[in-house]
């Protein structure tokens, strides 16, 4: 193969190599990122922990309820069973029976409360559980597509890393040299083809002769304006 093939094919290689590798490690980095399965799971299990917590304190309420009811009933015997006939203590149990109904209206709101809050977060968790169920069948099936993927980027890339050492054996070393300074300063890029006696890339006219030595196949020329090796097209 002669030199200008070799460094066109060594090219396309690589070009091919810096495509599949952006690939690879992007695929790679989405296998391993399990952050938004995580944080699904993590709502919802904040979720769970809160309605634990919201019918505790509902439950709390409901007894200290029934217990207000029973000391209301017991306030209200007194108060008017005929047994208190002292106006003094009658005003004292009567303002008892006040206190205790006011606390009793406010913990009935707190109990109607509880119960929507339970409602809402019950709602919330089967929709989320839901959600979640369907989130992970897709997840997984997601994964199992990556790493199919994974296994075909991977293989790919050792076949043409072993092309790639190949290639690069037959080469100078001040050949490889330039190409490889070519290839980091042109974003990859280190050969130009010529037509017409144009390099195709920056525009810049290429001169007779060395059209001529390009065609020979068998010197590296390099573009006055672009600076990259020239190739016929």
């Amino acid at each position: 193969m002669t030199l200008l093939r070799t460094l066109r094919k060594l090219q396309d290689i690589d070009q091919e190599w810096d495509e599949k590798a952006e690939t690879y490690k992007s695929v790679r980095q989405r296998l391993a990122d399990r952050s938004e399965l995580e944080n699904r799971r993590e709502t919802l299990h904040r979720q769970e922990e809160e309605l634990t917590s919201v019918r505790a304190r509902l439950r709390n309420a409901e007894l200290e309820y029934d217990s207000l009811e029973e000391k209301i009933e017991g306030v209200k015997g007194e108060l008017y069973g005929g047994r208190v006939t002292s106006s003094k203590e009658l005003s004292s149990l009567q303002e008892e029976l006040e206190y205790l109904q006011r606390r009793l209206s406010k913990l009935e709101e707190r109990i109607l409360e509880g119960m929507t809050s339970v409602d809402e977060l019950e709602e919330a968790i089967a929709s989320g559980r839901q959600e979640l169920e369907a989130f992970e069948e897709e997840w997984h099936e997601e994964r199992e597509s990556l790493h199919d993927r994974y296994g075909t980027l991977r293989a790919r890339l050792e076949e043409l890393k072993e092309r790639r050492e190949t290639l690069r054996d037959q080469l100078d070393v001040g050949v490889l040299t330039l190409y490889d300074e070519l290839r980091e300063k042109k974003r990859g890029q280190a050969l130009a083809p010529v037509s017409d006696g144009v390099c195709q890339i920056c525009r810049v006219r290429v001169p007779s002769q060395k059209v001529q030595r390009i065609r020979s196949d068998e010197r590296v020329i390099v573009c006055d304006g672009c600076g990259r090796i020239l190739y016929p097209a």
